[in-house]
């Protein structure tokens, strides 16, 4: 019964700006190239990263592998493949590196002298490669693929003989262990489990893996660690802790395991905490239990005597270094913006732990790969610059706020003025609200659809990016602030935050929008049932209707640690927790846009909230993204969802609407 609306890709045209001042524009962000999968060589001399280049005509991406020199100097395309090459890794001598591309008809393992050479297949393995690490001798390399159809399945598949059973008939992956001399494969580890994260022991005699039971997203909270012995082929558990254990790593002696793990208590809202135990089993301990942030999962130093991590510190992004006999974590970084999503791996250090490589960005600057030393001063050095079409560009500066919500808690957010914002004068401004809900907006470049806030900033807007209480990077008791109260104190700390804003006289009260996806999606919806204070809002794949959200999407638990229990038990704390319950409320002009394949919000949210906009005569258009999962994933969607946004806050805001060109 789900309807594609088509979709039409739509040029803006606004006035034309100076050279020094040309603001980001939509399509300046759709073509960005982005920077991805950063990692130092053993001897810390050269960097390999991983450089996406979206195809608007074909509305793809293609990944491609880069080489840097770490001293500097100039950039080396390593593969050209017109398919994807990605998640480049060292072998433990340096001579080569590995990755995952999809050239063939699925994602094998291949490899490529960082000297020079064409890259070499090494793996067949019939249900592509997931993940993979190399043996420390760099004679076998250990790969996680989906578990094979059996004739029987693929003889349904072909006859459309297809039906689906839901939460049975899982295809897991499988652990399996490629001989490079041989190119052969054996399958390891295989059972009724999804099998993720493989880490082989400093003498190559044991890997450590992670479990989860099922591949829905909901049981990620029950993962566990396991030990394989690659002679016997006999595994054993780690450790016993009915909540989640996750990220496992070496010491260098291989006499300790450092991972991440949470109580079972809501376990999908609070941070996990930083563990070791030995490897032949024990009683984990906390390394830093007073930490206030989460940590990455850890590198080991060369002596085994501390760990690095990185951590979201508020709005940045921070490199940790702990004692792992314990202790307070020291930060030596002073990042001023955010490290890349590669540093939430764990930090890409050199073997003798001197030398960090990583991508960065901060809201003015565009992510590039970096080094810097762990030791001393810290002072990154820039080794890439993917994007150079961008030199000429002018962005908006930022500044980070902070205010008191109604109840007395300190709020914090960013401010992102207008290229050329002259003070005293009120600017039209958009309140963008980040998903999670225990997302976290941080002082990195808006260089997606999600986030686009140079593109405003340079149309001359103010774009204003709270993190309420619920947000991550402020410790588990910010985290746990929302509990029970969805859209209570959440609600008022963003509009507490906009009210600083137009005290200030840098917001213009008559000129206001907001914007979110997901829980920002959600929090936009709540508003619009209200408030009438803005003109304009967008709701992008947001929660609206939260007893028949509970039921449709894939993290029914998550929303019980929320809430407190299932709808049924407690509909109340669900109804009134939900925009449709007040949709007769709502006045506000709205667009809604949804992937048409959303199963962590399902499209009903989107459609509920239409139909109820539209009975009540309210402006509202609906749009469906075909194909499209939660997040956006073809750049010409992504480049219609920002040119569609910016189209409709100008029309009902501005009251300019820009001419649009198909």
């Amino acid at each position: 019964m789900r309807r594609l609306f088509a979709l039409l890709l739509v040029v803006l045209v606004f006035p034309a700006a100076s050279v020094a001042q040309r603001g980001l524009t939509a399509d300046d962000v759709a073509g960005m190239r982005n920077v991805g999968a950063v990692r130092i060589s053993p001897d810390g001399k050269w960097v390999a990263y991983v450089v996406t280049v979206p195809d608007l005509k074909e509305s793809s991406t293609n990944s491609d592998i880069w080489l840097a020199p770490a001293a500097g100097g100039t950039p080396i395309k390593l593969t050209t493949s017109k398919k994807s090459d990605d998640n480049p890794k060292w072998s433990s001598d340096g001579r080569w590196i590995a990755f995952v591309s999809s050239r063939d008809e699925r994602p094998q393992l291949w490899r490529i002298s960082p000297f020079g050479g064409e890259a070499e297949k090494l793996s067949d393995a019939k249900s592509g490669v997931m993940d993979f690490a190399w043996s420390p001798d760099g004679k076998m390399i250990a790969y996680v693929s989906q578990r094979d159809l059996t004739a029987a399945e693929e003889q349904k598949q072909k006859e459309k003989d297809d039906a689906q059973v839901v939460d049975k008939d899982w295809r897991f992956t499988h652990l399996w262990i490629l001989d490079l001399d041989s190119l052969k494969s054996k399958e390891m580890v295989h059972g009724d489990f999804q099998v993720q994260d493989p880490e082989w022991s400093p003498d190559g005699r044991q890997i450590a893996y992670t479990t989860v039971p099922t591949p829905r997203a909901d049981d990620s909270r029950y993962s566990d660690i396991f030990l394989l012995d690659v002679a016997s082929g006999q595994a054993r558990r780690l450790v016993d802790n009915p909540g989640p254990d996750a990220s496992p790593r070496w010491s260098p002696d291989g006499s300790q395991i450092a991972y991440l793990a949470k109580a079972a208590k809501n376990a999908g809202v609070l941070q996990a905490k930083l563990m070791v135990v030995a490897a032949a089993g024990g009683t984990p301990r906390t390394v830093a239990p007073e930490f206030l942030y989460q940590p990455s999962p850890v590198a080991w130093s060369q002596d085994g005597s501390t760990f690095l991590f990185w951590a979201p510190v508020r709005t940045r992004t921070e490199l940790f270094r702990v004692p792992s006999a314990g202790g307070t974590p020291k930060q030596i970084s002073d990042s001023r913006g955010e490290t890349g999503f590669g540093a939430f791996g764990g930090p890409s250090l050199s073997v003798d732990g001197g030398t960090v490589a990583f991508g960065w960005s901060d809201m003015q600057h565009p992510e590039e790969v970096y080094v810097a030393s762990t030791d001393g001063q810290w002072a990154p050095r820039r080794l890439s610059d993917v994007n150079p079409q961008l030199k000429d560009a002018a962005y908006g500066k930022h500044e980070v706020v902070r205010w008191k919500g109604k109840d007395g808690m300190e709020i914090e957010g960013i401010v992102l003025y207008p290229v050329g914002y002259q003070s005293g004068k009120r600017y039209p401004t958009v309140v963008q609200v980040h998903g999670g809900p225990a997302g976290t907006w941080g002082e990195g470049f808006s260089n997606s659809w999600y986030n686009f806030g140079q593109v405003y900033s340079g149309q001359g807007w103010v774009v204003f990016y709270p993190n309420p209480r619920g947000s991550g990077g402020y410790g588990d008791k910010f985290l746990m602030a929302n509990y029970r109260d969805w859209g209570g104190g959440d609600f008022q700390d963003i509009m507490t935050g906009l009210d600083q804003l137009v005290a200030r006289g840098i917001a213009d009260p008559a000129k206001l929008a907001q914007g979110g996806w997901s829980y920002g999606g959600y929090m936009t919806a709540w508003t619009l049932t209200q408030t009438n204070r803005y003109k304009a809002v967008m709701v992008g794949a947001g929660l609206t209707n939260m007893y028949s959200m509970y039921s449709t999407n894939d993290l029914q638990t998550l929303i019980e640690e929320y809430f407190g229990g299932q709808p049924w038990d407690d509909e109340q704390a669900f109804r009134r927790a939900s925009a449709m319950m007040f949709i007769k409320q709502a006045k506000t002009p709205t667009l809604i846009m949804h992937g048409a394949a959303d199963t962590r919000v399902p499209v009903g949210q989107a459609q509920e909230l239409y139909m109820g906009l539209k009975k009540n005569n309210v402006p509202v258009e609906l749009v469906f993204f075909p194909r499209e999962p939660h997040g956006l994933q073809e750049p010409r969607h992504s480049l219609d969802k920002m040119k569609r946004e910016v189209a409709f806050f100008s029309k009902y805001v501005l009251g300019s609407e820009p001419k649009l060109v198909p």
